[in-house]
């Protein structure tokens, strides 16, 4: 199966090193750049700190304009359509 010397010619990852085409498609870190990652950070923000402490301080913000279960229900809506938004668009570029 080996060879006298040893090396069998098969491919052997060794961490931490860069092949040529992969130093475009990530970092040093190994994070992905761009705008993209920002993006989803500030959305996610915006769904798990923004939206539920609008909630919590101001419960009747659009009771003026609907009907107060239409508001409750209408507000975490938001963040569901941006997550999946912004997620769908990451995914794509």
């Amino acid at each position: 199966m080996s060879s006298e010397d040893g090396d069998d010619g098969g491919y052997v990852h060794t961490p931490g090193s860069v092949e040529d085409g992969d130093a475009d498609a990530e970092s040093e870190d190994g994070e992905q750049s761009g705008p993209s990652g920002w993006l989803l950070v500030g959305v996610v923000t915006l769904a798990t700190l923004v939206i539920p402490g609008i909630i919590y301080l101001y419960p009747t913000l659009l009771a003026d304009h609907v009907p107060f279960l239409v508001a409750m229900l209408a507000l975490p809506f938001i963040p569901a359509l941006l997550l999946g938004g912004v997620g769908v668009w990451a995914m794509k570029e």
